[in-house]
């Protein structure tokens, strides 16, 4: 009896508590239709990491940060409209000096994980995650994205026994 008037009491609890949380509606994610390398640096600096915009060698694009004391990058693809552009796709990329035993792993890693990729490049291993921001995406998911990649690319390290 003395279960019954306990599970009584949390149903009660649970439909009240429900209850207050519907008369408080939560607004709804800006959702955002492509980024800009400004908009995604501010994404960066919120979330506590660097960001420092500049361009690539051929002249494109990219964020320079480090994470996990490790330096990053930031590439941005399908980028289109007028300046500043709103880009489609944003990649995050390191780089690591391997040898042939961490390029093995590497490759390994692609066979066994859903999450990232690695290349190798003569004695460079490189690991990537690609952020795909067609159809529209919010600034909450954005650095989620960033946070996973940060742990991605600690894990990646640790994987290959490069750290």
């Amino acid at each position: 009896m003395l279960r019954l008037v306990l599970l009584a009491a949390a149903l009660a609890l649970a439909a009240g508590t429900a209850a207050r949380a519907e008369d408080k509606p939560q607004a709804a994610p800006t959702v955002l239709e492509g980024i800009t390398v400004a908009e995604f640096g501010d994404i960066m600096t919120k979330a506590g990491y660097q960001a420092k915009v500049g361009v690539d060698s051929d002249n494109l694009p990219v964020i320079d940060s480090k994470a996990s004391g490790m330096n990053f990058w930031v590439y941005f693809y399908n980028c289109e409209g007028g300046e500043p552009q709103k880009c489609r796709r944003v990649q995050f990329q390191s780089s690591f000096k391997t040898d042939k035993a961490m390029q093995d792993k590497a490759l390994e890693w692609n066979n066994k994980k859903v999450a990232g990729r690695a290349s190798n490049d003569k004695d460079n291993t490189y690991f990537d995650y690609l952020i795909d921001c067609g159809g529209g995406v919010s600034s909450t998911n954005l650095s989620q994205n960033l946070e996973r990649f940060d742990t991605l690319m600690a894990e990646f390290t640790t994987y290959i026994g490069w750290r």
